[in-house]
């Protein structure tokens, strides 16, 4: 009897930023919100706004300041609620990649 194996590597670059817009944090993650936040402040140079939430899976949402002045928190809590914590689970920390578009019109 032989045995094969197979080994599939994707390898990336290490990027600074290592978080773009943010993360949504479990609520049993390995590292919590406070040594997240520290870490982001010294390798950042932009704010991040912490979003804590009372939920069952979800214990806290890191997000740039500057994608909150493009849509609302309560929107983004929501958002986060309903279509990212069905995919994880209480022990994962996932970065958070927001695309905001936004149209703007004037009537004069």
């Amino acid at each position: 009897m032989t045995t094969k194996y197979t080994l599939r590597a994707r390898i990336r670059e290490f990027k600074i930023p290592p978080v773009h817009e943010g993360l949504v944090l479990g609520r049993r993650a390995t590292i919590g919100c406070n040594a997240i936040r520290k870490s982001l402040s010294l390798l950042l140079a932009y704010p991040f706004a912490h979003i804590e939430l009372e939920d069952e899976v979800i214990s806290d949402i890191l997000v740039r300041e500057a994608v909150l002045r493009r849509i609302p928190k309560e929107q983004l809590i929501e958002f986060v609620l309903q279509r990212i914590k069905p995919l994880m689970d209480d022990t994962e920390i996932l970065h958070l990649d927001v695309e905001t578009e936004l149209h703007l019109e004037d009537t004069y």
